[in-house]
């Protein structure tokens, strides 16, 4: 059986969240906004409420002549054009499959939205799902079970990799995969899904990922920090 995994790919492949970031620069400076405008952004993205109400908050706070939906649209085109690649995640890819790995990927995101933000790394994946254009997404069972059946693999022994606790890390270790999380940087709360390994980058996960052959007996609650 070929060792197998499936990546994440928002945060864990992909700087999404630095290009929210560079997105929110750009409009600050387009509209003049000021350094004052630019932390009120930046403050709305951490508010733990719906993209719609977010935007609907920044059209009001600056009177912009868009609607909300309008800015909303503008920001989904724009986003997949500025994020970029974590450094080191094509040639790892690139080094798994030579070894043998069979990889797959597993986004909560619809193909439209993620495909742009891919570029160099479409075909380095066995299969790829857009789990929003699918029947569930994670951390649901089934979207699992269907990227493996797709990848012509078994979830036994697998690995699942991203930066989500909830979504890849709880979701990947319930069909009893070994968990990888890219933690960036965060801490690993005191309460919650305890993942098996714990990366701060997704370069620091190949070589922990190469030097496994097959399926790895890890205890839960064991943290494994890459150099650096």
């Amino acid at each position: 059986m070929n060792p197998f995994v499936i990546f994440d790919l928002d945060d864990t492949l992909v700087d999404s969240t630095g290009a929210i970031d560079s997105w929110f620069v750009e409009l600050a400076e387009l509209r003049a906004l000021g350094p004052q405008g630019l932390a009120f952004l930046r403050a709305e993205q951490q508010r733990p409420v719906s993209p719609a109400e977010s935007f609907r908050a920044i059209v009001e706070e600056f009177g912009f002549p868009e609607t909300p939906a309008e800015l909303q649209r503008d920001f989904a085109t724009r986003l997949p054009q500025l994020a970029r690649t974590f450094v080191g995640a094509p040639d790892g890819l690139r080094a798994l499959r030579h070894y043998g790995w069979r990889t797959a990927l597993l986004t909560n995101g619809m193909r439209t939205e993620q495909w742009e933000k891919m570029r160099d790394l479409h075909e380095l994946f066995d299969h790829v799902c857009y789990a929003d254009d699918e029947p569930a997404r994670k951390p649901d069972p089934v979207i699992f079970r269907l990227v493996a059946d797709r990848a012509g693999e078994s979830l036994d022994g697998a690995w699942m990799v991203g930066d989500s606790l909830t979504n890849d890390i709880a979701g990947g270790a319930a069909m009893g995969m070994s968990t990888m999380w890219v933690s960036g940087t965060q801490e690993l709360p005191p309460d919650g899904p305890r993942p098996d390994v714990v990366v701060r980058t997704i370069a620091e996960a190949f070589p922990i990922l190469l030097s496994m052959s097959g399926p790895v007996n890890v205890h839960p609650a064991r943290q494994l920090y890459a150099a650096g």
